[in-house]
């Protein structure tokens, strides 16, 4: 059935959903990448498990992706604004999807052989008349002309080495996905690819070493504050000290996600408004942001979705607001050596955060390790990741693939406060 009615703007009416829709679909994920090295949104892989007699319908798997990644605020549902690729595989084409519908910013990936079948030819000209853009995957390169790639937005392929011969990437969007070097990136970003999904989470390499920014000093000292249950004053001081820092808060506080109808001026009352529980998650943001080196953003983006991924596969296990609030740290804080250029090591001694998430942060071990391998698993589109969740936590594939959904639309909500 369908859940909503879309119009060019984005999503209007809600409808009923089929809870059972996500239970047989292994997800996966990664960050898109575009030529200014800053996240545009991301690529979802939609995969039978084989766990369930009967998959559903595409249009239903569809809709409740589509409703997965949309969060709720107090006066309408809220659509992530980043460019959202979805790539489903094995999922029968129903007839309802010569009616479906979905925001602009929403890429329906299709594969190579399909336009070799007629009647899945017809039925993407079908959709394409509803107004959804189509990307087309590219399986064998070697068998695709320019011709027919001339029809599709986007073109989605394995690496810029994979584009047919003589292909210009500049004639089409194209989208790579083979986990690349920085070095090479570079290449194809010159030689005009538009986005990649193989972002490598790897330092991007400096000029020379460094250490933390005074703004990345700031931070974790107002992290320590808030571990420590400190007065609010103490906090309002470390923010006036960094103005960057200060102006950040204010924007957060007077962002939509608040939907106040009164300006919020001072630090504290943002600070007040915020509370120290939700603090800490936008101080991991802060920290990130306040490193201003080059090729970081994509790093914030996939530790951000890590840390809301581990914190909602820990509300769906049922465990306690203190573990959920943990498991954000564990997965937010797992980039931080990549992102800040410093060991993790050095970046924990000082800000006493329990031992359990520095044991999963350091030496890969405690409750909170498995935990990051499942997050590692969505990224890499890992069937096992579900079996892995459903072991370690007995959360359901279909709760494990909204904690996923409702985490990347959190990440590009943050994402959205500093495009």
């Amino acid at each position: 059935m369908r859940l909503f009615e879309f119009t060019d703007r984005g999503r209007t009416r809600d409808a009923d959903s089929d809870p059972l829709a996500l239970a047989g679909v292994h997800a996966g994920w990664r960050v898109l990448v575009g030529r200014d090295r800053r996240p545009i949104g991301v690529r979802l892989t939609l995969g039978r498990t084989g766990a369930e007699p009967a998959a559903p319908a595409l249009s239903t798997l569809l809709d409740n992706v589509l409703t997965g990644l949309t969060s709720q605020s107090d006066e309408q549902p809220v659509f992530p604004q980043g460019l959202i690729v979805l790539s489903p595989r094995g999922f029968e084409t129903d007839a309802v999807m010569s009616e479906w519908r979905a925001p602009r910013n929403v890429l329906l990936e299709v594969g190579q052989s399909d336009l070799d079948d007629e009647r899945a030819l017809r039925g993407m000209f079908e959709i394409q008349k509803q107004g959804v853009r189509i990307a087309l995957r590219l399986d064998n390169p070697v068998a695709a002309s320019a011709e027919r790639l001339s029809f599709f937005q986007y073109v989605v392929a394995r690496s810029r080495e994979a584009l047919p011969p003589g292909f210009d990437p500049r004639s089409v969007s194209v989208v790579t996905l083979d986990d690349s070097t920085h070095p090479g990136l570079e290449a194809d970003f010159a030689a005009g690819i538009h986005a990649t999904a193989g972002w490598p989470l790897v330092a991007v390499a400096r000029r020379e070493p460094q250490g933390l920014s005074p703004a990345q000093t700031a931070v974790f000292e107002l992290i320590r504050l808030v571990q420590a249950d400190a007065d609010v004053r103490d906090l309002q001081s470390v923010f006036k000290g960094e103005p960057l820092l200060a102006y950040l808060l204010l924007t957060l506080a007077n962002s939509a996600a608040f939907r106040r109808s009164t300006p919020v001026s001072s630090l504290g009352h943002a600070i007040a408004l915020l509370g120290y529980q939700r603090l800490i998650k936008w101080l991991v943001l802060l920290l990130a942001i306040a490193g201003k080196e080059p090729g970081t953003a994509p790093l914030m983006f996939v530790a951000v979705a890590r840390g809301h991924l581990l914190e909602n596969l820990l509300a769906a296990g049922g465990r306690t607001m203190a573990q959920r609030d943990d498991g954000f740290i564990v997965g937010a804080f797992s980039l931080l050596d990549a992102i800040t250029g410093q060991t993790l090591g050095d970046l924990l001694q000082d800000v006493r955060l329990p031992d359990a998430i520095t044991d999963a942060l350091l030496a890969g071990t405690g409750p909170y390790a498995p935990l990051l391998d499942i997050a590692r698993g969505f990224e890499a589109a890992d069937p096992l990741a579900l079996a892995r969740t459903k072991a370690e936590l007995n959360v359901d594939p279909a709760d494990a693939n909204r904690a996923l959904l409702l985490a990347l639309a959190a990440a590009d909500s943050l994402q959205s406060l500093i495009r």
